[in-house]
């Protein structure tokens, strides 16, 4: 009987504990309704596809529509905080697709800004040789070329006399393009006063260090022998004999080359198409040039901008400076030499005495 009793008030108690969690338990949701009565307020739910929202109206909770961000804080709340919004950025995490104004890539170059290391290979600096190497444009002749005892007069850089000798021929450009030189004698001719005989009398010798190198294409009188520079620099010798062999180091101050050339005698009746400099008959001259053709275009300099002091002080002393020796090339532009319509480009006529530089009490 006891027992009965037991069971009895145990089964009754089992029914209000069901009756409490039904009150509390999710599924007592599953009634609510727009406008209809709800016990927990900020609780959320769904009803037809729509979200609705416990809250207190009129002293009374009922369920209304959620709003947008109700739905999101409900989300988060309900275990999706792991799911990330695509709209919104992590302000801790980096957008490969966006870049950081304060911070440089580096792979990526400026299209504005010039990178020192890198060539244009399209742009050619004009203080650069075609080995990337600064080219000296100062006084880098450091040892003198020519023995000055038996040099007694010198054509002008830019003179009419003998050939045209420009950056124009030689790169076969067209006359009328006014930036490339052209139309004169870029280069000087030495006339000397011995004879022909004996031969190999006057040295020259390698203004700076470099390779030697031969040319023999065209000489009727010598050959032209070629000192090269580790910068792209020839220093040039025409109508002489070679003292050392093609292709041959030398240093500044080795004896390179000397004229009267031994074939000069039988050369003499061949005179130079392009006329024999005045003052001289074809044994006793000879020419010398400096030039790179590394630059674009082909840069033809005289020898008297580029002598270190020393090496000037000695012409000097002869009456040959850079004042001298050079004219100008706006005075030449404005006058051009008159040539004969040839490859080479002879000049027509003789020269004018205004072409020379004669060494101190020298009269041709």
């Amino acid at each position: 009987m006891r027992y009965r009793k037991s069971l009895v008030a145990l089964s009754g108690i089992s029914v209000l504990n069901l009756s409490i969690a039904l009150v509390f338990l999710p599924t007592a949701f599953a009634g609510a309704k727009l406008g209809g009565a709800c016990t927990k307020p900020g609780s959320t739910t769904k009803v037809s596809g729509k979200t609705l929202l416990c809250e207190k109206k009129n002293k009374k909770l009922v369920w209304i529509p959620a709003t947008n961000s109700v739905i999101k804080n409900s989300s988060s709340s309900n275990g999706s905080s792991n799911k990330v919004d695509p709209n919104k950025v992590d302000p801790n995490k980096v957008d490969p697709n966006k870049v950081d104004p304060n911070k440089v890539d580096p792979n990526k170059v400026d299209p504005n800004k010039v990178d020192p290391n890198k060539v244009d290979p399209n742009k050619v600096d004009p203080n650069k040789s075609g080995s990337n190497k600064a080219v000296p444009m100062g006084n880098f002749l450091v040892a003198n070329p020519v023995d000055l005892e038996h040099v007694v007069r010198l054509s002008k850089f830019r003179s009419c006399v003998g050939h045209d000798y420009s950056p124009a021929v030689l790169a076969k450009s067209s006359a009328s393009d006014t930036s490339i030189e052209g139309k004169r004698s870029m280069k000087h001719y030495v006339i000397i006063d011995v004879p022909s005989s004996p031969s190999r009398v006057v040295k020259g010798y390698a203004p700076f260090d470099g390779t030697l190198s031969y040319s023999t294409s065209g000489y009727t009188m010598g050959i032209a022998v070629l000192i090269t520079s580790s910068d792209g620099w020839v220093f040039e010798f025409m109508h002489v004999d070679p003292l050392v062999a093609d292709g041959s180091k030398v240093k500044a101050g080795d004896a390179v080359v000397a004229v009267p050339a031994n074939n000069a005698a039988a050369a003499n009746a061949q005179k130079n198409a392009g006329g024999t400099p005045s003052g001289a008959d074809s044994t006793n001259v000879f020419d010398i040039a400096l030039y790179n053709p590394f630059l674009k275009p082909s840069n033809f300099e005289t020898i008297f901008k580029h002598f270190a002091p020393n090496v000037a002080s000695l012409w000097a002393a002869k009456g040959f400076t850079a004042e001298s020796t050079i004219i100008s090339k706006e005075l030449r532009d404005a006058s051009p030499c008159v040539t004969d319509g040839s490859w080479n480009g002879n000049f027509v006529g003789t020269a004018p005495e205004s072409d020379y530089v004669n060494a101190i009490g020298y009269k041709p």
